[in-house]
Order: C-alpha cells, then structure tokens, then sequence
C-alpha cells in the first residue's frame, strides 16, 4: 500500500460531512479523492484515472434502517468500507460486516479512534468500536434478517437501466419491448422494492448492488442515454463498442 491513504467520504448530513472531512484532510497521510452526501455520486465523482479509495466512511443512510447493508455491499467495491453510525437496536454490527464492511465505530468517537480505524481498515484489518464489543457478540446469536422481494431477470435489467438514466422508451428500445411492457415492469419493481419516483429506485439500485457502472454502458448506447455532464458523461465515452 501506498504511503498515502486515499479516502473518500460519504455522508448525508452536512454538518458531519464537513467535520469529516476536516478531521480526515488534517492527517498528514491521508488524501480525500471524493466527498459526496449520496452513494449514488460516488462513482461518478471518482477520478477515473486517479487513485481508488482505500478506505470509505459512511454515514448513516438517509433512506432508513437496513438500508446501509446494501450500500456498503455496492460501495465495497470501490475500496473497503468503515461505517460510522449509531448503531440502534435495528442498526446491526453483524449485518454491517457481512455486507462487506471492515470496520464499524460509533458517532460518539474520538478524533484518534475514527483516524485509528481509518489506518487499521486501509492495511486491510478490521476495526470494531471497544464500544460495540459486546453489542457484537450479543448479535452473533440473532437469527439472519430476511432478503428483500427478489426480481425477475427482466426487472433487474430494467432496473439498472432505469438507474443509468434511461427513459421508458429508450429501455423498451435496448430491450426490444414495447413501453407498456417496460412500464409494467417498473409498477413491479416498485411494488416489490416499496419505492414511489425515480430518485428512490435509483438509491434502491445502488442499494441492492444494482447500479450499472460505465463500463457496462455500450458506447453505441451514450447518444440516446441523458446528459449527465462532467466526468461521468467522459467516462461513459469512453467504453470501448460493445462485442
């Protein structure tokens, strides 16, 4: 690993997200590649061709208890992820960590804890709150939590184009199916996910690992995908034509 820690930030409150990354901009070693309030920009805000994360601090998910499991599997992709939350009765340590996480503290940290884990977590170790020690060991005794309603494979296509922008009609025409089906399939993925607009079936797509990254979108495909402007219109140009 490189002397320097790369880290990105995603936090939704403002207020936490600023003194996050005060904190994190502070230390000598580290260098933030990317702050966002939402997980779904991310990727998008990443350098494509600068250095990936080696550590993610998360917040607390704004779409609500069980959500974040999800999140932190889409996100550990980018580099491992350390979760910093409250941690309430619904808000599991063990489900955290089977999700992908590697390292779990508390809002009420110390400055040197939080840069600790931060450290511990980049050599690729695991790091867990002396505060959740025994919060942990109560929970490997619980029972797994149910999976969420599973989609068919047509839904989950629809769903990670849905997330990358697209209209109904431009899905109906990827698909080769009529709007009506397409339209149909969203009321679906709806009624099963529990989401109402665009905005929250979007967040549900990073959370359920769904989001379609830029090298999944043929570039035959970016004329009729939505301007997304910035780094991730250049991104999506420049994936190679599809087989």
């Amino acid at each position: 690993m490189s002397n320097i820690l790369h880290i990105a930030v995603v936090e939704h409150h403002s207020l936490l997200r600023r003194g996050l990354e005060s904190l994190l901009s502070r230390h000598r070693s580290a260098q933030l590649v990317a702050v966002v309030s939402d997980p779904v920009e991310l990727p998008v805000k990443l350098d494509p061709y600068g250095p990936r994360p080696d550590v993610i601090v998360l917040g607390p998910s704004p779409a609500g208890d069980g959500a974040r499991e999800t999140v932190i599997s889409s996100l550990s992709g980018l580099g491992r992820v350390l979760v910093v939350a409250d941690f309430s009765e619904t808000q599991l340590v063990t489900a955290a960590l089977r999700a992908g996480a590697f390292g779990c503290v508390t809002r009420q940290a110390e400055d040197e804890e939080l840069l600790s884990a931060v450290c511990t977590v980049a050599d690729g170790g695991v790091h867990i709150a002396p505060a959740l020690a025994t919060r942990l060991q109560t929970e490997l005794r619980l029972p797994p939590t149910a999976a969420p309603p599973a989609l068919a494979r047509r839904e989950v296509e629809t769903l990670r184009w849905l997330a990358a922008g697209l209209t109904h009609r431009q899905i109906a025409r990827r698909m080769a199916l009529t709007e009506a089906t397409v339209s149909t399939y969203v009321k679906r993925i709806r009624n099963k996910l529990g989401v109402g607009n665009k905005a929250d079936l979007t967040r549900k797509a990073l959370e359920l690992g769904l989001l379609p990254g830029p090298d999944e979108v043929p570039r035959r495909a970016a004329a009729d995908v939505p301007h997304l402007g910035g780094t991730a219109e250049r991104r999506m140009h420049r994936v190679p034509p599809a087989a």
